[in-house]
């Protein structure tokens, strides 16, 4: 699970709403979107429209001195109240060299909101991070787990104006995990879909008929690979699905795990007679998957399923342990279901 975020600066998202910006904020953290919107929060108001040309600088720390990014932050706006300094790649300022940076941490501008944005994490054991701290200027937006991404969806459909029912609310989970991003890039497509404006709620059919496919289809390519035994393509597809979709271990573990149980429960139901029209609804999967899952138990015997899924188990035991780094553990398993 991601780690919880310090608290030090508040959310500027929300304390923007309460009062003026600070004069310091350092932004970080695996949840891009929600860091993209706090610099876009603090600019609509630090800087007026009609003076932004004046009052806004930007700066790429790999390649501007340090000194001309202080030199910056020290000049007075022109024809308004505050100017803005923009840093991205934060990180790469030079934690020892940065004694300029230390020294203006102490008594910052009141007129400009210095905003550095890390393209990953800053170094929370650096001096110039931990006074970024004690100034209160650190906001870390850490992806939320996956027993608070409930409440994070909800909270994004609330601010879209989105009736959501909560059984949609858990489909979004178990489709995107703990991908905050991912949510709001769904939300805005199951809003167009209900129609904006029309009151009605998002309910889990909805997620299902435009969400759940993808990464359903992603599981199918990945136990595809891993049934041919291409362990080039069975990595690309677990990597794609670790990173690309920001799935957590373990959920991704619950989700093959999940496809394994369909595998054999698909099997009995075929070895018992049950026909194909009502497989989908005994094994609680979408029509679209009913032929795929036939054709990938044909694949496995009994025997393999039950192998398949101690396997699994025995993952899922060495993820909770803690005995192997999360990413080796899931690539140890696909290799483990290929032998």
């Amino acid at each position: 699970m991601a780690a919880k975020k310090k608290p030090s600066a508040a959310d500027p998202r929300e304390a923007l709403r309460h009062g003026p910006p600070g004069p310091v904020y350092a932004l970080d953290g695996d949840e891009r979107l929600m860091v993209d919107e706090a610099v876009a929060a603090l600019k609509a108001a630090a800087v007026p429209v009609h003076a932004a040309d004046f009052n806004f600088d930007a700066f790429n720390a790999r390649e501007a001195k340090l000194a001309r990014i202080m030199e910056a932050a020290q000049t007075l706006p022109a024809f308004a109240q505050r100017r803005m300094v923009l840093v991205t790649e934060a990180e790469h300022i030079d934690p020892e060299g940065a004694q300029e940076l230390l020294s203006y941490l102490e008594s910052p501008s009141p007129t400009t909101v210095l905003v550095l944005v890390a393209g990953g994490n800053f170094d929370a054991r650096t001096k110039l991070y931990k006074a970024l701290e004690k100034a209160g200027a650190a906001v870390r937006y850490a992806r939320p787990t996956l027993r608070e991404m409930p409440d994070a969806v909800r909270a994004r459909a609330d601010a879209m104006g989105l009736k959501v029912e909560s059984g949609a609310v858990r489909a979004l989970v178990d489709a995107l995990g703990t991908d905050v991003s991912g949510a709001a890039q769904a939300l805005e497509v199951l809003s167009l879909y209900v129609g904006p404006g029309s009151g009605r709620p998002i309910t889990a059919a909805d997620v299902a008929s435009l969400i759940t496919v993808t990464r359903e289809e992603n599981i199918f390519q990945l136990v595809d690979a891993i049934g041919a035994k291409d362990k080039a393509a069975a990595l690309a597809g677990l990597h794609a699905m670790l990173s690309n979709e920001q799935a957590h271990p373990l959920q991704l573990l619950a989700l093959v795990a999940r496809h394994y149980r369909n595998l054999m429960k698909t099997r009995a139901a075929q070895a018992a007679g049950v026909p194909r029209d009502a497989l989908g609804k005994l094994v609680g999967v979408p029509p679209f998957a009913v032929d795929k899952l036939i054709r990938q138990a044909k694949g496995y015997s009994g025997r393999g399923l039950s192998d398949a899924l101690g396997a699994i188990t025995a993952a899922d035991r060495a993820l909770k342990g803690g005995r192997l780094e999360s990413t080796r553990a899931m690539e140890r398993l696909v290799l483990q279901l290929m032998s």
